[in-house]
């Protein structure tokens, strides 16, 4: 079975978050164009798109910024155009100025409303799918669940159908997925049948992504197994939204059983979006940012995983 989903995160837009507004082209900037056809002509077919919530949305309950609802949509429309979807990843942790969502100051009807603004502007692009939060940090997951329950509500309530990822609390990991998060996120509802949990997941000794170094292949695999088995059980589907290796040979070896587990289980694995690409990592160790037009290793040993038919 085809893997629905195989692509990138093209970071830049939420760069500078203690920056707000922030000045555009300096601060912050929005994926070249030159990147989205690199990948897309690699066979890559969707980009998670990290944005702020507080440059989309100034002020809580407020309207759009314009500017930046722009941007968005000029890269949704141009990837679109190249056959490639587009995750719109609120990338805020969980917070709003430094706030919990959820809390007196950044009430669950506040988070809801930025969705309805959000799939008010989206919600007739099937392209677009809707990236809830970046690894929520809140205080439960029970408490998490009835926000992201209130954001799914306020996203049918205006007729859209797009499909929503859902992360969870600690820091969205795949390898604790089924115990933090499973009982709470499991309950929630959707009347467009159409969520899809979002885990992330590094492969470092302690999973934090901040090391060169790497576990090996039986334990890297065995770090999702227990998502894959979660989401068998209760029939849902999986997102792998962040996954990177660093460039030593032995890290760059395990992209391979990784993204094969995922596409034998493809059944409840949707897709995946490598972390990460974009104009301001530089020589960051995972990036897959081509060198001088050159594929970086790991874009080397993802590229067999992206064929149109397999």
């Amino acid at each position: 079975m085809a893997q629905t989903w195989r692509g990138v995160n093209l970071a830049g837009a939420a760069y500078s978050s203690s920056r707000l507004p922030g000045r555009y082209g300096y601060d912050y900037i929005y994926p070249k164009p030159s990147e989205v056809d690199y990948f897309t002509q690699a066979g890559m077919n969707i980009f998670r798109l990290s944005v702020l919530w507080e440059r989309l949305q100034p002020s809580l309950n407020g309207p759009l910024d314009e500017g930046e609802l722009r941007r968005v949509r000029q890269f949704v429309s141009y990837a679109r155009d190249r056959g490639a979807s587009t995750v719109l990843d609120i990338h805020d942790y969980g917070r709003y100025r430094g706030q919990e969502v959820g809390s007196t100051a950044v009430p669950d009807a506040a988070f809801a409303d930025l969705w309805s603004r959000l799939a008010q502007a989206f919600g007739t692009d099937s392209h677009v799918l809707f990236g809830l939060m970046n690894e929520p940090q809140q205080h439960s997951a029970q408490a998490w669940k009835n926000s992201v329950q209130a954001a799914i509500d306020a996203i049918r309530k205006t007729g859209s159908h797009n499909t929503i990822l859902v992360p969870g609390i600690g820091w969205d990991g795949a390898q604790s997925f089924a115990s933090l998060n499973g009982p709470s996120l499991g309950t929630l509802t959707d009347p467009a049948h159409n969520l899809v949990y979002e885990v992330h997941e590094y492969f470092d000794t302690d999973a934090s992504g901040t090391k060169p170094a790497c576990i090996s292949r039986d334990q890297a695999v065995a770090r999702l197994q227990s998502f894959t088995d979660w989401l068998r059980a209760h029939r849902a589907h999986g997102f792998l939204g962040e996954f990177g290796v660093s460039r030593q040979p032995e890290c760059v070896a395990l992209l391979a059983p990784l993204l094969s587990h995922m596409r034998e289980n493809a059944d409840v694995w949707s897709g995946w979006t490598y972390w990460a690409a974009g104009p301001l990592w530089g020589n960051y160790m995972f990036t897959l940012e081509p060198d001088h037009g050159a594929d970086r290793p790991q874009m080397q040993a993802i590229r067999p995983f992206l064929g149109k038919s397999r």
